[in-house]
């Protein structure tokens, strides 16, 4: 089976306390997972910054949307495509909320669902959507400024509007909202042991679907 894992710097491995050094393969949630479903081949597209639907204006090339259908067709076919975004959309400078952000992960499921959108093989995928972690104490973080305290308090409610989606658009869902950064210095990256949480959480949807 197929999986692409599509999400911003948790998922590219970003480390708050070591920015200059990506976090080890084995030691992000994707390479958890990879070790726990040998029989899959996993598929990580992270990139730190990325939002759902916004232009960035300080880095170019972040627009979820804009690089997914590309991204879709690069690696086709696939079984399964697992979303976790959310987190860089709630700055303060882009003004979302949870329903403008769910209203973008909407337009983003269809897009994946209508393969003559993007695919070549006509193969559609499932989608596991995974809602963004929260956020540690952000006025204590090196973020802060860039994220403020609605900012946090926006993910939980991120995390309800992505499960009637799921529900909606019969996805998977997980709660990446279970697992929280709260033990690096800028309170918005996971940790190794907050990405063994996450990889947890996620890998045991897929092991309820699609079996060990």
């Amino acid at each position: 089976m197929n999986i692409l894992f599509y999400g911003d710097s948790n998922t590219w491995g970003f480390q708050g306390d070591q920015p200059q050094v990506r976090l080890a393969y084995e030691k992000r949630f994707t390479g958890i997972i990879a070790n726990r479903f040998p029989q899959h081949h996993i598929i990580e597209e992270g990139l730190p910054g990325r939002t759902i639907c916004i232009d960035d204006p300080l880095d170019r090339g972040r627009n979820g949307m804009e690089t997914l259908p590309m991204l879709l067709q690069t690696h086709e076919p696939l079984d399964l495509v697992v979303i976790m975004l959310g987190t860089n959309d709630t700055k303060i400078m882009f003004g979302h909320t949870p329903m403008t952000m769910r209203l973008a992960m909407e337009r983003m499921i269809r897009l994946v669902q209508n393969t003559d959108a993007w695919s070549d093989t006509g193969v559609r995928p499932q989608i596991l959507l995974v809602a963004p972690p929260r956020m540690g104490d952000i006025e204590r973080g090196t973020f802060y400024g860039m994220f403020d305290a609605h900012s946090a308090e926006m993910i939980p409610e991120v995390s309800n509007q992505f499960r009637q989606l799921a529900e909606q658009y019969h996805c998977l869902f997980a709660d990446g909202a279970q697992v929280a950064a709260q033990h690096c210095c800028d309170f918005v990256h996971l940790t190794a042991a907050e990405h063994a949480q996450l990889a947890q959480l996620i890998g045991d949807v897929i092991a309820q679907q699609f079996g060990q």
